[in-house]
């Protein structure tokens, strides 16, 4: 089994979001999920008309869409890492999701190596993600992919930042 992984292409932009929809729901029960997220609400404008952003996909044949990633420019606005990044110099990875059935596969790596070879390729120095100690296995995971703890949050979120300098 091994995925096709790839920027999402324009015939594919509702499977994606409906997709990364589903997940999200099924990882944050405790966030409404019946308005979609601005970046989606507005995806040509955030992720396929831009030159410093990205949606990548990995899609199985016969399953569709079953993991997806994003990268945006980080825009400084978490008060716990406030002035970290210098401005246009972190990108932040986003909706970062693989199928639960798809889990444990290498979906997840997968995704982050194509994210992160498109990136070489734009003008950031950084790569910065914030993840959840009550997501299992998401702070390893990203351990894994050499992201380094940056800071952590203790509040009901428990929200770990992390980044990685970018290899170019």
């Amino acid at each position: 089994m091994k995925p096709h992984v790839r920027p999402v292409q324009s015939h594919e932009i509702s499977e994606a979001i409906d997709f990364a929809m589903r997940v999200r729901n099924e990882v944050f029960p405790m966030i409404d999920h019946t308005v979609l997220t601005k970046d989606f609400q507005q995806f040509n404008e955030h992720y396929m008309n831009r030159k410093d952003t990205t949606f990548v996909v990995a899609r199985l044949d016969e399953a569709g869409i079953i993991g997806s990633i994003g990268v945006i420019p980080y825009d400084d606005r978490i008060q716990a890492i406030k002035g970290r990044y210098p401005v246009n110099a972190a990108a932040e990875i986003v909706k970062c999701y693989v199928d639960p059935a798809y889990r444990r596969y290498g979906i997840g790596s997968l995704l982050v190596t194509e994210l992160e070879r498109i990136v070489t390729q734009m003008e950031y120095t950084t790569l910065y993600l914030h993840t959840h100690r009550f997501l299992p296995g998401a702070v390893g995971f990203w351990e894994r992919q050499g992201f380094a703890y940056v800071a952590e949050e203790q509040n009901e979120w428990q929200i770990v930042h992390m980044d990685k300098p970018i290899q170019i």
